[in-house]
């Protein structure tokens, strides 16, 4: 006969080493640190703050689940907790298992919920607190039987509603009088017997065992393939809007005071792009999480990162860009709608951040691999994110399904809500390693696109015609030419305006010339020549450069700084005995000044003095925590060692800290001596009963009393 299992850390011990790995994948929290052995781990699983981390894992039968037990008395059997959540044991039972998996629950034929969990539970499925001054079961059985003879409809309203009741009429006076409910101040509520009374001792109506499947009309095509065609022409539209970014070093966008692009700038961005403002969007947060763009405190610009991206071929580039989508923690669609202090929030700052929303991306993209041949209706997919995620509100819910949509649709990944061919492959990439996860999605693209043409046909009227997607070699025409239209031909018109633009940005038109002689299938018309030489000769009259930081000094100490061999990295230009110039920024300069041995001051452009914070350096991307997501602690390191390493301490390999000691004894329930320091340097010896370990400060009881105290970790003795 099996041992009976007596707490957590027995439950614990009978795990296999796979049901191990999976605690810890679940609840990485628990191996950060990694605990001495069993005993700790469990300690720690059942503390407070793990506990309530461990709810937002469950979906909505699992939150049932733990809501019947805490209602429930404590040792309660699979057979009563399936009744009380309208279901039988089988049902239950997969729910039941993964609980147990995530050390929330333990027990065979007796089922104990974990004591924060317990306890913290307050008010669950709508019932009220447990109060001292509640009837008795049989008591409350009473009342609520003779109260269904005066007041059925009444009851059967109260029934499954929230414990609370507004009111003070006659109803109200009756419903007091009957005991059915009690006022608590200037407001009535339900006492929990009651309520549970008039559910017949359930707490749930019904089980939501399996999750709602997304549902919408089937899918079609009148032309095969035209789906996966538009998914590939979105997915380089995608790249041409993110190769706008160049035009940020001549007209860069500004830096909000707290962070972020002005709403103002995103517009007039998405404008001069021809593109909609929430696809535009979602380019720019995606090249902002790749670390693509950042800013200076004042200005948006590409990062040093950028020239290296660019040399990329178009579906490398396109791939970086999807998975900075599909593992970042921000929602670009929300963009420009109010918070909850109903401040408009701002795209490219921690505005648009979400906890968790990558993990309900995650979820949603998977889900829709599993219902092909649907367009999934925003009303399916929300309830389905919803089971998944019981306790994130209703209205995230809703913007978070919405932005999938918008955001998806922008990179090729979706066509309304159904995956494209890329966004199958996106979410086999989900789980593999960023290596292998970018060379499939850009292999996907690949073979999905058509082969780049490397021809133009040019004529007369100044409109130039790419019979198919361009090649890499002739993307520069987009420089020189406004886009007529686009689709399975891209027309471009040649304007003074658009050539003017290109030759202001330093492009060259005799290069571009010799590039359409060779690409043209016939000879380039006499009037774009004439337009791009007489633009040309006309251009450049008037010159302007960009620098980013004037150094003034001695005429002999800015000859000491140019000839310093640090100074190199500088490059600077200098444009006076007295002044120079350089494109780095002024931060980079002050430190390289001082490495070249002088004694640099940072001032404002009035002269006066400046704090160095203010010489700011460029930011590229949002600043993650170091080792932490916002999803929550990530596993330091895989699950099979982090299982070898509990085991090798729990068979007694190297000595237990007081931490794990203390967190052992608590998985155990057992009293132990602890030593504790006083005032005066003396230690003072109590048997005591540990009760939890939270923030470095120890929760206990000690022996023959009923009180509890509290010590710091670090004054605790063990002999």
């Amino acid at each position: 006969m099996a041992a009976v299992i007596r707490s957590l850390a027995d439950s614990l011990r009978r795990f296999g080493d796979d049901r191990l790995e999976a605690l810890l994948v679940a609840r990485p929290d628990l191996a950060s640190p990694l605990p001495r052995g069993i005993g700790p781990l469990a300690a720690r699983a059942a503390g407070s703050t793990s506990a309530r981390r461990a709810l937002e894992a469950l979906t909505l039968p699992e939150l049932h689940l733990v809501e019947a037990l805490a209602v429930l008395e404590d040792g309660t059997s699979p057979a009563q907790l399936a009744a009380a959540v309208s279901s039988d044991p089988a049902t239950i039972s997969p729910g039941l298992e993964r609980l147990t998996t995530l050390a929330v629950v333990w027990g065979e034929d007796e089922l104990h919920l974990i004591r924060p969990l317990r306890e913290g539970l307050r008010t669950p499925a709508g019932l009220a607190a447990p109060s001292a001054e509640d009837p008795s079961p049989e008591e409350a059985e009473r009342r609520v039987a003779r109260a269904r003879q005066t007041l059925p409809e009444v009851l059967e309203a109260l029934t499954w509603g929230p414990s609370a009741v507004s009111g003070r009429g006659r109803l109200a006076a009756q419903l007091l009088e009957a005991g059915i409910v009690v006022a608590d101040g200037d407001s009535l509520h339900l006492p929990r017997t009651i309520q549970l009374a008039l559910r017949s001792g359930r707490v749930r109506r019904s089980h939501a065992a399996q999750r709602p499947s997304p549902e919408g009309p089937e899918l079609s095509e009148r032309i095969p393939g035209s789906r996966t065609a538009q998914s590939v022409e979105r997915a380089f539209e995608a790249l041409r809007l993110l190769g706008t970014v160049r035009g940020f070093d001549e007209d860069p966008p500004g830096v909000l005071r707290r962070g972020g692009l002005p709403q103002r700038d995103l517009r007039r961005l998405a404008e001069r792009a021809g593109a909609p403002l929430l696809t535009y969007a979602t380019v720019l947060q995606c090249a902002w999480q790749a670390g693509l763009i950042g800013h200076d405190g004042e200005e948006w610009r590409p990062t040093a990162e950028w020239d290296s991206h660019r040399q990329l071929p178009p579906a490398q580039r396109w791939a970086e860009l999807v998975l900075a989508w599909a593992r970042g923690h921000h929602v670009a669609a929300v963009v420009g709608t109010p918070d909850a202090s109903g401040t408009g929030r701002s795209l490219l700052s921690e505005m648009t951040r979400r906890d968790g929303v990558r993990t309900r991306r995650g979820s949603l993209l998977r889900l829709l691999r599993t219902s092909p041949g649907i367009d999934a209706s925003e009303d399916s997919l929300a309830a389905a994110l919803a089971w998944a995620f019981p306790l994130v509100p209703a209205e995230v819910i809703r913007e978070e399904t919405s932005a999938l949509r918008t955001e998806g649709q922008a990179l090729g990944l979706l066509d309304g809500g159904a995956l494209t061919a890329l966004g199958h492959e996106l979410v086999l990439a989900l789980d593999e390693e960023i290596t292998r996860a970018d060379a499939r999605l850009a292999s996907a693209l690949e073979e999905a696109a058509p082969a780049p043409v490397e021809e133009v046909l040019l004529d007369a009227d100044l409109t130039a015609v790419i019979p198919g997607r361009p090649a890499e070699r002739l993307m520069p025409l987009l420089d020189w030419a406004e886009v007529v239209s686009r689709g399975g031909a891209l027309t471009l018109r040649f304007t003074p305006a658009a050539v003017r633009r290109a030759l202001g940005d330093g492009r060259d038109a005799e290069a571009l010339l010799r590039l359409l002689e060779e690409v043209s299938r016939s000879p380039v018309p006499q009037a774009l020549s004439y337009l791009l030489r007489d633009e040309q000769r006309r251009h450049g009259r008037v010159q302007v450069s960009r620098a980013t930081t004037v150094l003034t000094a001695e005429p002999e100490v800015l000859d000491l700084l140019q000839v310093a061999p640090e100074a190199k990295a500088l490059g600077l230009h200098r444009l006076a005995p007295t002044v120079a110039v350089t494109l780095s920024d002024p931060g980079f300069a002050l430190q390289i000044s001082r490495q070249a041995g002088l004694a640099p001051q940072a001032v404002g452009a009035d002269g006066r003095p400046v704090p160095e914070e203010l010489t700011h350096s460029l930011r590229g991307g949002p600043v993650e925590p170091d080792l932490v997501t916002i999803d929550g602690p990530e596993l330091r390191l895989p699950a099979a060692e982090a299982v070898a390493r509990l085991r090798a301490a729990e068979e007694g390999e190297g000595d237990l800290s007081v931490t794990d000691r203390l967190l052992d004894a608590i998985a155990r329930g057992e009293q132990i001596p602890l030593g504790i320091v006083d005032g005066r340097g003396g230690v003072v010896v109590r048997t005591a009963l540990p009760l939890s370990l939270e923030g470095g400060r120890l929760r206990a009881r000690e022996a023959g009393r009923q009180e509890e105290f509290t010590v710091l970790v670090h004054r605790i003795t063990l002999g």
